[in-house]
């Protein structure tokens, strides 16, 4: 990038942080409720980990071999490196003062969790011991650190209570205990069934009793992030013709690989801090002190723990998925199909009606083959049960499973065995590149096929808080365009040609950079101009050199990106008709749309599974479907709309590359995208129903 144009971009691990912040900031809200805001809380830490276990232990790989990182020199690297710890310990004190929060909170609702120092009965406290005494401390491995006992090897985020252990001799011990796995997270009391401890706090205020034959002079509670920045092209492919084996080892790699960072709560042990610094091979600036909890998995133990008024306010309210307007019960998904396009937009929509498809087509006479994509799917999935009863009924099922979606890998090995078992053609994807697209194709023994291209998962459980959305039709160029997109990757080849569908790596970012240039030139010759972009991430640098282009020529671009966005808007003579905005709220905005056009010119918009990342334009197999059906286009712009009007849950990121609120005043009438959704689609549906009576 040249001089002049430094100013425009930012760095995409800085970038990340301050998506991670917004999640915070939602924690950080007293208007969201209790329970919410500590899921939020959740969100940030299990993110920042991951982000330490991928971005970071790149980085950190990349320094200790003495290179720099892709097109960054290595001082520059160093530098980054450092800015990233600097940032992370500043959202430190947030996150402590934001989880106390929230702990008061939940105390006023009856809920409480109880510190190794809360006074507690006689009764409470015999409790307690003997719940360590006989069910606890018998799962508890202990490790002292001798001459012939060097230290064990720790997994990844394993909960570990570690020691300064002082000899009868005066001499410096190290001891560690490791968080048992098979038990519950939280001890309740008797006296209270909702207040409890956490097994990581019960182990540490009774862990003087395992270490009785020494002085414990300290003690903390920690876990080891390690770099899980790992893949099939790290060497293994080459040489397992098994692709699921291949995968299999690669996870086995993943666990042992160096640490990156440490968490840990608890009191003053700076020589056994030193120690593992030592051991670990870490700065000092690579350990986390936290006030909290250093997981939140006990979450789903507290949750049943409410009372019926008190879950009014701790959670969201609930809210049953509502019937898709432009589906009639009455008849047949398949049928309908075959005669108009249907839009499903989750989670407001119910993902129900893909599922009766599936199901349909299992067991519809008329249907000879299915294909499907999967990248992650939820457990006890009816998607996949449907797909095995179609084989079990005699149609000819594919599915293209992709093992190597990141951290689910083995739940996908599992599954690909099941289908495997069942008749079902398992195919792996290409060798080196992910299939990340969404599709779906029924094909019909008449030669009619139904098509599905979406923007996320075929996932029931994601479908309930993800927003997403999923054509399904029957139109001819889109569906042919599908069973070409199945085709190659059972050949193990690329598409190099389509007539409507985008698809990468070779056709969708050529198409993409074409969509722009045509509202380019359309500035360029006194026309209305705009291009509107709604995706969780843009870091290529092509592609954003291009939006800046367009800028430059008077475009109205609105990108509406919840994650890391690496150009910075409003920048005078370069992307001052740029707009970036960030809507983070009670769901998790997933949906790609891309749309361009304005004034009397014919819009054009695209649903897409993919985000302008190198690796999703360049590096995987991606589909974008072009949306031809009126009601859809009109469905998806009203989308748009409430996204760009949004005033509750979206920021806009300034100039100065920091995002700020989207509220000018105080009497602003409030817009909440999401919620205004949820009512929309309720409403719909109640009109259906009174319709029907």
């Amino acid at each position: 990038m040249s001089d002049e144009k430094k100013n425009i971009y930012t760095n995409r691990e800085i970038s990340w942080l301050q998506f991670n912040e917004r999640v915070l900031e939602e924690a950080e809200k007293t208007n969201n409720p209790t329970f919410e805001r500590l899921r939020f809380i959740s969100i940030f830490m299990n993110n920042l980990d991951e982000f330490y276990r991928v971005r970071v232990g790149r980085l950190n790989d990349e320094l200790i071999l003495d290179e720099g990182v892709g097109d960054v020199k290595k001082d520059n690297a160093t530098a980054l490196f450092r800015t990233v710890l600097r940032k992370t310990k500043r959202f430190i004190p947030r996150f402590n003062e934001a989880y106390n929060s929230i702990c008061k909170d939940l105390s006023e609702l009856g809920i409480s969790r109880i510190a190794e120092h809360d006074k507690l009965s006689e009764k409470d406290e015999n409790y307690l011991r003997n719940v360590f005494k006989y069910k606890v401390a018998p799962h508890i491995m202990p490790f002292i650190i001798e001459k012939n006992h060097p230290l064990p090897f720790f997994e990844n985020e394993r909960l570990i209570l570690g020691a300064t252990l002082k000899t009868k001799k005066g001499n410096t011990r190290f001891g560690f205990l490791p968080i048992p796995e098979g038990v519950d997270k939280i001890v309740r009391i008797p006296s209270d069934p909702r207040r409890f401890m956490l097994i990581e706090d019960l182990i540490f205020k009774y862990a003087n009793r395992i270490f009785h034959k020494f002085t414990v002079e300290g003690k903390i509670v920690f876990s080891v992030v390690r770099n899980a920045d790992i893949d099939e092209s790290d060497g293994l492919y080459d040489y397992d013709p098994d692709f699921s084996e291949t995968m299999s080892k690669i996870i086995e790699v993943r666990s042992f690989r160096a640490p990156v960072m440490v968490k840990y709560h608890g009191g003053n042990a700076p020589k056994l801090l030193n120690y593992l610094a030592h051991n670990f091979a870490l700065r000092k600036t690579q350990f986390f002190n936290y006030d909290t909890p250093l997981e939140f998995d006990y979450l789903s133990e507290i949750e049943p723990l409410f009372t019926k008024k008190a879950r009014k306010k701790a959670f969201y309210p609930t809210i049953k998925p509502a019937q898709n307007q432009m589906i009639d019960d009455n008849e047949a998904m398949l049928d309908q199909l075959i005669k108009k396009d249907v839009l499903n937009s989750y989670p407001f929509e119910s993902i129900t009606p893909m599922i009766e498809l599936l199901n349909q087509g299992a067991n519809d006479e008329r249907v000879q083959e299915i294909s499907m994509t999967l990248y992650r799917v939820s457990r006890q999935s009816k998607i996949v049960a449907a797909l095995i009863a179609a084989s079990k009924k005699g149609k000819k099922v594919t599915v293209v499973i992709e093992l190597r979606a990141r951290f689910d890998e083995e739940n996908n090995i599992d599954l690909s065995e099941k289908l495997n078992k069942s008749g079902i053609t398992v195919i792996y994807g290409l060798p080196g590149y992910k299939v990340h697209s969404k599709l779906l194709l029924i094909e019909l023994f008449d030669g009619r096929k139904i098509g599905l291209v979406g923007t996320g998962n075929f996932n029931e459980t994601t479908a309930k808080f993800y927003t997403d959305l999923a054509l399904m039709t029957s139109n001819a160029v889109l569906t042919k365009d599908i069973k070409r997109v199945f085709s190659h990757i059972e050949a193990g080849s690329f598409v190099q040609q389509t007539n409507a569908l985008l698809v990468s790596p070779l056709l969708m970012k050529p198409k993409l950079i074409e969509l722009i240039d045509e509202e380019i030139e359309a500035a360029k010759s006194g026309l209305l101009a705009h291009i509107v972009l709604k995706m969780n991430a843009l870091t290529e640098k092509e592609m954003m050199e291009k939006l800046v282009e367009a800028s430059k020529a008077g475009v109205r671009v609105d990108l509406i990106i919840r994650g890391i966005c690496c150009l910075i808007p409003g920048i005078k003579g370069e992307t001052e008709h740029i707009f970036v905005r960030s809507i983070v709220g009670r769901y998790l905005e997933h949906s790609r749309i891309f749309a361009f056009g304005a004034g009397d010119r014919q819009k054009k918009y695209y649903l897409s599974s993919a985000d302008f990342m190198t690796r999703n334009l360049t590096g995987r197999v991606e589909a974008a479907v072009p949306v031809f059906d009126p009601a859809s286009q009109a469905k998806i712009e009203h989308i748009l709309e409430l996204c760009l009007k949004d005033n509750v849950n979206a920021r806009i990121q300034k100039s100065t590359g920091k995002y700020g609120s989207n509220r000018v005043m105080k009497k602003t009438k409030l817009v909440n995208s999401q919620e205004l959704l949820v009512q929309e689609a309720q409403k719909n549906q109640l009109k259906m129903k009174e319709k029907k009576d």
